[in-house]
């Protein structure tokens, strides 16, 4: 099964591409000059039209803050060739530093970097867990909301969540 890899970085998104091979050499080129994310996955279908691209089966995205693991992935582009929405589904697995957080559906809006996770999710970091219905991320500020039905397990180990809100 041929797995396809799509770098992603400025304009080497759609703005200049057409097609996976075009979009791929393109990419490579602005690697160079800006941090790139990487998309592989079994399948893509993209519509230049709509400017949708879709990954299906095996999705993994890779970039210089987090990496993400999925069933398929929905990019949506503004006219400019811009990643503008994100919507992962499917066992989604995000990682970034030291958290790890779990869903069955992520909408990343590229803008603000606001991340929202439904169905179960749950973030953890060492051994402590935060759970509810919906978990709202903002990626560029590090700040998270937890409703309706936030649980937080905090072990008492150094170097964990309780002393971080101490400042240790």
């Amino acid at each position: 099964m041929k797995r396809w890899i799509w770098l992603v970085g400025g304009l080497a998104v759609f703005g200049l591409a057409r097609t996976a091979a075009p979009a791929v050499a393109a990419g490579a080129a602005a690697a160079e000059e800006e941090p790139v994310t990487v998309i592989t996955s079994d399948r893509l279908t993209f519509d230049s039209n709509q400017r949708v691209a879709l990954f299906e089966h095996n999705v993994l995205v890779t970039d210089a803050k987090m990496q993400l693991a999925a069933d398929k992935l929905t990019v949506q582009f503004d006219d400019k060739g811009q990643a503008k929405t994100i919507k992962a589904e499917g066992r989604v697995t995000i990682t970034q530093l030291d958290r790890t957080a779990q869903s069955e559906q992520a909408l990343y809006d590229v803008p603000t970097g606001k991340i929202v996770l439904t169905g179960k999710p749950r973030v953890t970091r060492g051994r402590d867990v935060l759970e509810g219905e919906i978990i709202t991320y903002w990626r560029n500020e590090d700040r998270m909301i937890c409703q309706p039905g936030a649980r937080l397990l905090i072990y008492p180990e150094k170097g964990g969540l309780q002393d971080q809100f101490r400042g240790e």
